[in-house]
């Protein structure tokens, strides 16, 4: 994984409604980071005081800045070192906090460790839709956990009677791939038989599967061209083997009361959650500690494509093909 260039990306790392009173602690990309209100909004700066390199969210705010617990060092809004009790009279000397980009929007606070990106919202409601967002976090590889989420060739086995049942389904498949992502159209020959789509399926016979850098992917499912349900995922490397996904479910407005509808589904996504969080578990148990060699098949629709985007490997190869699961 290309750590420096993930660094130059924007990442939804919590929701705005976390972020109280006190200090907030958090990490990204294996960086501690602290974030507190300002009354020029959300501000955010390393984690540890360079006084005796304490964790800065253990302090408190003060005076619109950032209080250290141990020694009472005080930074203002943006980072300099305001204060030091033990010494009488201006701070000995120039001292200040590493800063770091942050954006609040849409109830989520962004983070850009480096570079000059522009922020964009990865997530866009279509019109006339409603959303229920979930953050969760996994034990897992950064790319594996996309991978996963991108994969219809486990769905037969990991979430057998949910997702698919034992009699196959055929569909055509063709894959788009540029710099910043790609994109995997499924036409399905035979129609998905597991229990959510018996319960919940209203004519799907389309799949897309998008991908964006950083880490950004999407399943939409459509009747024809009409989109009837999207599931988006942010996926947020904190540190080796920990992975945050924050979670959009999409659907459009009906007569039924949308909360009514999001809590019938809500069990049967959690279930699907927890099968993933439990098989990718397990892999990061058997892999994280060598470098494993991939066997590569046409069917493997998303890892070469994975490698090359966030791991400078060779550039994957967009499929065609017919494929049953």
């Amino acid at each position: 994984m290309n750590a420096e260039k993930l660094k130059r990306y924007w990442y939804p790392l919590f929701e705005s409604k976390e972020l109280k009173a006190k200090p907030l602690g958090k990490t990204l990309l294996g960086t501690e980071l602290v974030f507190f209100r300002s009354s020029d909004g959300v501000k955010c700066f390393k984690n540890q005081c360079p006084h005796r390199g304490v964790a800065l969210s253990n302090g408190r705010v003060l005076d619109d800045g950032l209080q250290c617990h141990y020694h009472g060092w005080t930074f203002d809004k943006e980072g300099e070192l305001s204060k030091v009790p033990s010494c009488v009279g201006a701070c000995p000397k120039k001292v200040s906090l590493e800063a770091f980009s942050v954006v609040e929007h849409d109830g989520l606070v962004w983070v850009r460790l480096e570079g000059e990106r522009s922020f964009e919202s990865a997530f866009v409601l279509e019109e006339g839709f409603v959303n229920s967002r979930h953050i969760k976090e996994i034990e897992g590889d950064f790319m594996h956990s996309i991978e996963n989420f991108l994969d219809p060739t486990h769905t037969s086995f990991i979430h057998k009677g949910l997702l698919r049942s034992e009699s196959r389904q055929g569909m055509n498949i063709i894959q788009e791939s540029s710099d910043e992502g790609f994109v995997t159209h499924y036409d399905l020959v035979d129609k998905q038989n597991g229990l959510i789509n018996k319960l919940f399926d209203k004519g799907v016979n389309k799949n897309r599967a998008t991908f964006s850098l950083p880490s950004f992917a999407k399943i939409e499912y459509l009747k024809d061209e009409v989109l009837l349900f999207c599931v988006s995922i942010f996926f947020v490397p904190l540190k080796k083997g920990k992975v945050q996904m924050v979670v959009d479910v999409s659907l459009p407005k009906s007569m039924i009361p949308n909360w009514l509808v999001f809590a019938l589904l809500r069990p049967f996504l959690e279930l699907a959650l927890y099968q993933d969080k439990k098989i990718l578990k397990e892999q990061y148990a058997q892999t994280k500690d060598e470098a494993f060699a991939y066997v590569m098949l046409e069917s493997d629709l998303v890892i070469d494509h994975l490698l090359y985007l966030l791991a400078d490997e060779k550039k994957g190869v967009d499929k065609q093909l017919y494929m049953e699961l």
